[in-house]
């Protein structure tokens, strides 16, 4: 899948092995940081939401121009989106095609 999803970058096909430890180093801080990797001067940040069984179920994220996004706001926006995050998942929002729905 990784590799599909790096033939579709603007970095192609090699850029998997890179997207492989972005997203290891998401999974180690709860959070994923894209700056610049799509878009030219943008960053966004997001955080998974998971279903009452613990499950991914859905991502929150904010994005905007990379100059208002410096690494202090980086990771102030990752703890407000996971703080959100946890009210949505304690509220028990699941994905309608989930099979405990």
């Amino acid at each position: 899948m990784l590799r599909r999803v790096a033939a579709a970058s603007p970095h192609g096909e090699s850029y998997a092995e890179r997207l492989r430890a972005r997203a290891e180093e998401a999974a180690q801080r709860d959070y994923a940081v894209s700056s610049s990797e799509w878009d030219e001067g943008l960053t966004a940040v997001a955080v998974p939401v998971a279903g009452r069984s613990g499950g991914l179920i859905a991502s929150l994220s904010v994005s905007g121009p990379s100059h208002r996004f410096p690494y202090e706001a980086v990771e102030h926006f990752a703890t407000d989106l996971t703080d959100a995050a946890s009210l949505i998942s304690a509220q028990g929002f699941s994905h309608p095609l989930s099979p405990t729905h």
